[in-house]
């Protein structure tokens, strides 16, 4: 499992979060909202999500850590 968090600047919809996203691959697990630090998996994974044209970062160990996955 990939955990990322989102550093897109949305030019077009300033204001919107970007949050830390739980993938395998292309398919979205679930997610952690900002501002949270426990992690809402889907029922069913998202296989449509894309992360094309989002910019993402890798969490170091000590945040992961952190997190209630």
């Amino acid at each position: 499992m990939n955990i990322r968090q989102e550093t897109t600047v949305w030019k077009d919809a300033p204001g919107t979060p970007n949050h830390i996203y739980l993938t395998e691959g292309n398919t979205l697990l679930g997610y952690i909202p900002v501002g949270s630090k426990k992690a809402f998996y889907f029922k069913y994974p998202k296989k449509q999500w894309s992360p094309t044209r989002r910019k993402f970062r890798a969490l170091l160990k000590r945040e992961i850590s952190e997190l209630e996955l």
